[in-house]
């Protein structure tokens, strides 16, 4: 028997001898941070599809800008306003998902849509007058471009898959009017093609993830301004106002202090009239300005509500992801503890076995030995009768 100390100590050192065994016997062991980076196929995609779109809204823009330079029919302004707005207003909710190839996939089917949205047969037809060729090209050029870059974004042994997806959602959800609604295409690429779009997945490391937030705030700032300038034209444009009807008024406006300086000088009755005309037209231009004013800090505030939904919800999504992968992580350090101990104990099991076949087999040696030793010597000795 051993003293209590000395006990301990070495049931101690067997303990870490089969923890060590049993650390060896696995091929490896490591725990994966739920921190991915992103593939080169979802980088490139991210970067093209987002750099696309910004040329996407230039396109529009400036096709639509040219229209209303010398254009008096109010129903091809409104309907080239909405269209603006419309578009680009989906573009940049395309090209800012989460997902870089879902983003990609969304931003092609826009492309594609509107294309289809302008043909002759179709709703969009007839909507600009005499400009519809020129919408129908930029149409079709910019549907022409996102071809090109899915073939440079998508792998050819998987293009087919996509292009007949794209293909499918555009003849089964056409844009049917000016407000471009369109239906929500991660829910359908999931149940169409049975896999699941891992929002954890697309957030790639963290600093990609800062990296990516940083590029939406960008895209957000540099359109969310002239989106909300075109809507509050499109409101006053609904109220009955224009820009030229202001631009009449501020005109009217310059002649009216011509009259009151020209009656100044001349009768002071004269000037009291003008006055008044002035006063009168003051207070219609301020009215008019604030109703353009209330139109604008209210589609603001509808875009920064807005926006602040899709971050809350994007940012919702990511933590349930991220929560989701971190009880996997733990059910995995879980599985991998128990099998740790399993394996130190069968190590420990086997060292046990071994140490007594050795204790053992050290016993016939250390008592058979001198009996062996014996009978060889007294039969060296034994003399042989004659």
């Amino acid at each position: 028997m051993c003293p209590g100390t000395a006990c301990r100590q070495q049931a101690k050192i067997l303990t870490a001898a089969a923890l060590l065994l049993g650390a060896s016997g696995c091929s490896l062991i490591s725990l994966k941070s739920p921190e991915r980076p992103l593939s080169a196929r979802d980088s490139n995609a991210r970067i093209l599809t987002r750099e696309y779109s910004a040329h996407f809204i230039a396109a529009v823009e400036k096709s639509a800008d040219e229209t209303t330079a010398g254009e008096t029919d109010a129903v091809v302004l409104t309907n080239t306003l909405r269209w603006k707005v419309g578009a680009s207003t989906q573009s940049v909710r395309a090209a800012t998902q989460i997902a870089p190839m879902m983003s990609f996939l969304d931003t092609w089917a826009l492309a594609l849509q509107m294309q289809a949205f302008l043909a002759d047969s179709n709703t969009g037809g007839s909507l600009f007058g005499s400009h519809q060729d020129t919408f129908r090209a930029v149409a079709d050029a910019q549907a022409e471009n996102a071809d090109v870059l899915a073939q440079r974004v998508i792998a050819p042994k998987e293009f087919q898959k996509y292009h007949t997806f794209v293909q499918s959602y555009v003849s089964r959800y056409p844009i049917l009017d000016l407000t471009f609604a369109r239906a929500p295409i991660v829910e359908l690429w999931s149940r169409e093609t049975g896999s699941e779009v891992k929002l954890v997945d697309s957030l790639g490391t963290i600093p990609e993830a800062m990296s990516d937030f940083g590029d939406r705030l960008q895209i957000y700032g540099e359109t969310l301004p002239s989106q909300t300038l075109w809507k509050t034209e499109l409101a006053l444009r609904d109220s009955g106002y224009s820009r030229l009807e202001i631009r009449e008024e501020l005109a009217q406006l310059d002649r009216r202090f011509d009259r009151m300086a020209a009656a100044a000088e001349g009768a002071p009755a004269l000037m009291r009239d003008a006055v008044r005309d002035v006063r009168q037209t003051l207070l219609t231009i301020i009215d008019k300005v604030n109703r353009s004013s209330e139109a604008m800090f209210l589609a603001f505030h509808d875009e920064r509500v807005a926006l602040t939904a899709d971050i809350q919800a994007e940012r919702a999504k990511a933590l349930v992801a991220v929560d989701e992968q971190r009880k996997a992580l733990v059910l995995d350090a879980a599985k991998l503890s128990d099998q740790m101990i399993t394996t130190a104990g069968q190590e420990l099991r086997r060292l046990a076995r071994e140490v007594i076949l050795l204790i053992i087999l050290f016993s016939i040696v250390a008592l058979g030995l001198p009996f062996a030793a014996g009978y060889f010597v007294g039969r060296g000795r034994r003399v042989p009768a004659r």
